[in-house]
């Protein structure tokens, strides 16, 4: 769930800093990705127990870094609409 605390610390941040945040965490989804489908292979073959549970262990770990990810863009999100809304303020001055 986004939380207001971060959602500030996040804002502070520069368009730079949270764009290299979330080229970070989605390099390290992508390999999770692949970890999960390999934890996956391995549980659909050997249907045990540790299997199983490395593979929980990486949905859960997909499951936070997308939680991340979802924080970030709308932090970026944010950021930007709140710079559009100073250009179309700064355009509006200057046509009156």
């Amino acid at each position: 769930m986004f939380k207001f605390d971060n959602f500030r610390e996040n804002e502070s941040k520069s368009v730079e800093d949270i764009e290299k945040l979330i080229n970070e965490n989605s390099s390290e989804h992508q390999q999770l990705l692949e970890s999960f489908k390999e934890s996956m292979n391995t549980f659909a073959t050997e249907r045990s127990l540790d299997t199983c549970l490395q593979s929980l262990n990486v949905s859960i770990q997909l499951a936070s870094i997308r939680s991340t990810l979802v924080e970030l863009y709308k932090t970026y999100c944010h950021i930007l609409e709140k710079e559009v809304i100073r250009l179309r303020k700064i355009t509006q001055d200057k046509t009156q």
